[in-house]
């Protein structure tokens, strides 16, 4: 077993910054928030590198110590300390990153532990202030021109966005159909070969073409004896209403999957309804609530105009359901998954690690056609795959140049993948984003953050042992072009991230 603490101090992060003796640093805790799609995976790694977070009274944890951890007790770098993480949702992951305010930060999800009480931080009002973000939601040009308007710049200097893990976005759904009787899908789940040889196989035999899929999201496929869905599945799958269950907060899941869907359905066509033969478009109908008045688009958003949240959007036009979809909702992936769990012929997205095979007793996911399983006619439905979603995402070849490579957005530009054409690939899948300051401040009383964070990073990306914590729970690490070009701008000698009187923030004092 190879001595994590000797590979950590020999790497960028301590040979960059200089770290203080073992003694002085035992305490230091880093803290974040935001997107609740990699926190498990998140808290696994971050306990794996550092001292297990126990949780508190009446909040989640400790959670156990991932399997493919070779240290028993966590704490694998013999630095002590920890990383806390509160699972938000992503939207407000990027709020409290802009204001630099732990009290902008939300209600977390209560999957994992965000708390310690044996270093006495009970609450998120504990934390020492926040040094990082997490979110599957890209930066956009509105992202950045708040973070200017706010000033940041002159204090915290540039925004830095990094893709921190890859993972598919999965289609869970309840067994049952709508009335509570079980759903008769096909017995034998789809094995997927990918093209290195190795293989995955499907948790369930629900097979869903890109047709299907969009017409459920649409609200035009409503029943669970549709006949799309008969013929995809050998017969009538049930009787009863299809329930759409979807992410009511600003979520970097509901991005992921609304960014894809709105390339993937643009040219779909069906029935309106199954009372309703008139054809109509399948194109994803929900528009971004964020977005401008008079009339806001739909596209890929973190926060939809769905139409049970929405009667009307923020423009005061009603949200119509011409198919008579059925849809509810839910904060956080966990709430989601329950409620899909506990509601018949519900069918719901969340994280591969929220569903079976990767959550044992789990609900099962649908396997689902890629562009190029519809092109080359393969007669393939892909599992949500930790391969194939990394796949699709090796697809995306980063180039940068010096200037570039500091801009956020050429990240967000570069770093999307609406639509995989490789074979293999898994259709909806993603990057996961790291965001953070690029200037620190020294801490009075000794924590320094940033540094813990700084070092979990070199694990993240360069340690098998986190590859494969990643793959135990349904995700893949970042390719080696984009590991390139992250360790390019981390270690940029004038705009990588750094503590206060280094590198280029020699006159910024930098977040807390």
């Amino acid at each position: 077993m190879r001595n994590l603490k000797a590979v950590l101090m020999g790497s960028a992060a301590f040979a960059c910054i200089g770290v203080a003796s073992d003694g002085a640093q035992a305490g230091s805790v880093a803290y974040g928030a935001g997107a609740t799609f990699p926190q498990i995976a998140y808290r696994q790694l971050m306990d794996c590198l550092y001292n297990q977070a126990q949780g508190s009274a009446g909040r989640p944890g400790p959670l156990a110590i991932a399997k493919s951890c070779p240290f028993s007790g966590g704490n694998g770098s013999g630095f002590g300390g920890e990383i806390l993480y509160a699972p938000t949702g992503s939207g407000n992951g990027k709020l409290v990153l802009r204001t630099n305010n732990k009290a902008n930060i939300g209600t977390p999800s209560n999957s994992v532990a965000y708390t310690d009480s044996t270093i006495g931080v009970n609450s998120t009002a504990d934390y020492d202030g926040i040094q990082f973000a997490g979110s599957d939601d890209i930066i956009n040009s509105a992202d950045m021109a708040a973070w200017n308007a706010a000033g940041n710049p002159a204090t915290f200097g540039n925004l830095v966005q990094i893709p921190a893990l890859i993972g598919p976005v999965a289609l869970g759904f309840n067994g049952t159909d709508g009335t509570g009787a079980a759903l008769n899908i096909l017995p034998a789940a789809p094995t997927v070969t990918f093209p290195d040889g190795s293989t995955a196989t499907g948790s369930s035999g629900l097979n869903l073409s890109r047709t299907a899929v969009c017409g459920i999201v649409s609200g035009h496929i409503t029943q669970w004896d549709n006949a799309i869905l008969t013929a995809l599945n050998g017969g009538a799958l049930g009787t009863g209403n299809i329930t759409l269950v979807h992410r009511q907060d600003g979520s970097g899941t509901t991005f992921l999957f609304s960014n894809a869907l709105a390339t993937q359905c643009q040219f779909e066509i069906g029935p309106n309804s199954e009372s309703d033969s008139t054809i109509v478009s399948y194109a994803l109908p929900w528009t971004d609530h964020a977005g401008s008045c008079p009339r806001p688009v739909a596209h890929g958003a973190n926060q939809l105009n769905w139409p049970d949240q929405f009667p009307t959007d923020q423009c005061g036009t009603a949200v119509a359901n011409p198919g008579g979809g059925h849809f509810a909702n839910a904060s956080g992936s966990g709430s989601l998954v329950a409620l899909v769990s506990s509601t018949n012929g519900a069918i719901g997205y969340a994280s591969a690690d929220f569903w079976l095979p990767v959550k044992t007793g789990g609900k099962p996911t649908a396997n689902i056609q890629s562009q190029w399983d519809i092109t080359a006619g393969t007669g393939q439905f892909q599992p949500p795959s930790w391969q194939g979603a990394q796949i699709a995402m090796g697809s995306a070849v980063p180039q940068f140049s010096d200037a570039t490579r500091i801009n956020p957005l050429a990240w967000s530009l570069q770093g999307v993948v609406p639509n995989p054409v490789v074979p293999g690939s898994y259709p909806l899948a993603g990057f996961t984003w790291v965001e953070m300051y690029q200037c620190y401040q020294n801490h009075a009383n000794g924590n320094n953050g940033f540094i813990w964070f700084r070092t979990w990073l070199d694990f993240l990306y360069g340690s098998q042992d986190a590859h494969n914590i990643l793959h135990d729970n349904g995700f893949a690490e970042v390719p080696g072009a984009w590991t390139t070009e992250i360790y390019n701008l981390l270690n940029d000698p004038a705009h990588g991230p750094a503590q206060n009187g280094n590198g280029g923030c020699t006159t910024l004092a930098g977040a807390y």
